[in-house]
């Protein structure tokens, strides 16, 4: 907020500095007049008027010199000794230019508003008055400067972390679809292999149903997120090889609500789990059935997998090391997530495993 009113926006900061120096000015006026008052020697306005605001805004005119000479000769820890004599120099040039520019506004306001000839008295002694308060006011506009710079070098440097740790994050995500793709593809080369010695036909299907899934998996190469709607286009040309290999042995039912279609999701999220659920289901049962659902709920989308398998025997996290496709799962959903997801696998009962993922709605 500091950086962006007091170093991007030029007309936002000058208004700011303008109604701070008027503010100051009228606070030294209101200062004069009920001293003089409480002392019983009450005294026109127009003077102390005149000269405490023309006193604060030839500071303000004076400002953008202060402003280049600390952005020019920064003094920091390192340059301390050398550069103190420095701006003792400059606050003195300040003081000189800031008394000049008073005594000078001053007679021309006096003789435009017609209240006679402004007198300074003696000019060696008033600049030697003047500099008490200017050496306050150089000092504390430099502090001022300071702190926004180290206020701007701070968010900079926060900035810098934050895109670094969004590269790595990015990259990290590329990582892991670079792992899950040829995990995926090994193991459908692999099933069309075994089939090609049974069913020739259902083999041919396999890979020309492969080939389509590569080529939309390929379209969408470096995108962290696609549509539902796309997901589940691949997800169907992946039932489609698995169906040509397992037969009536695989039943799969979809309950996808319309209005989740559009959501996006992280790509490649759904197969891994279909995959599981036929993996395990396939070594135990005759028939294996899958249902994949999502809704909206409160703002979120929420993703299920549910099939009739043996479920989880054991430690959930041993099941989680077990296998690629789940570990790799849960890692993009946290990467791109961080703690706003959610990612459950549970027994059902009488026999049967599901998976939940909870994940922000947007599209």
């Amino acid at each position: 907020m500091i950086d962006n009113v007091f170093f991007k926006n030029r007309t936002i900061r000058w208004i700011i500095l303008f109604a701070f120096f008027t503010i100051i000015g009228l606070l030294q006026f209101s200062i004069i007049m009920t001293e003089k008052l409480a002392s019983r020697h009450p005294i026109p306005w127009q003077h102390p008027f005149i000269n405490e605001m023309t006193g604060a805004y030839t500071v303000l005119l004076l400002l953008p010199l202060l402003f280049r000479f600390f952005r020019k000769f920064p003094m920091n820890r390192k340059n301390l000794l050398s550069h103190i004599p420095l701006y003792v120099l400059a606050s003195m040039v300040f003081g000189s230019c800031h008394t000049g520019l008073m005594w000078l506004s001053r007679i021309l306001i006096y003789k435009f508003v017609d209240e006679g000839t402004y007198d300074y008295g003696r000019m060696d002694y008033r600049l030697l008055m003047e500099y008490h308060h200017q050496i306050i006011t150089f000092w504390v506009v430099f502090g001022i400067v300071s702190l926004i710079r180290y206020v701007q070098r701070n968010q900079e440097e926060k900035l810098r972390l934050v895109r670094l740790e969004e590269a790595l994050t990015k990259a990290r995500l590329q990582a892991l679809q670079m792992q899950l793709h040829p995990h995926f593809l090994f193991n459908t080369l692999n099933m069309i292999s075994s089939t090609m010695y049974e069913n020739v036909k259902a083999a041919d299907k396999m890979i020309a149903n492969l080939s389509d899934l590569l080529r939309l998996t390929l379209n969408s190469k470096g995108a962290e997120e696609y549509t539902l709607e796309k997901e589940l286009d691949v997800l169907d040309l992946y039932i489609e090889i698995m169906k040509a290999r397992f037969g009536d042995k695989l039943v799969i039912s979809m309950e996808i609500d319309k209005e989740t279609r559009s959501a996006k999701v992280p790509g490649f999220i759904l197969q891994p789990l279909v995959e599981n659920s036929i993996k395990y289901g396939m070594e135990s049962l005759k028939e294996v059935e899958i249902r994949i659902v999502s809704r909206r709920e409160d703002g979120r989308l929420v993703l299920t997998v549910w099939d009739n398998g043996p479920g989880i025997q054991g430690n959930p996290e041993e099941v989680m090391s077990g296998g690629v496709g789940l570990s790799n799962t849960v890692e993009r959903l946290e990467k791109l997530y961080g703690d706003n997801h959610r990612f459950i696998m549970e027994n059902v009962s009488n026999e049967g495993f599901k998976v939940e993922i909870n994940i922000p709605f947007h599209n």
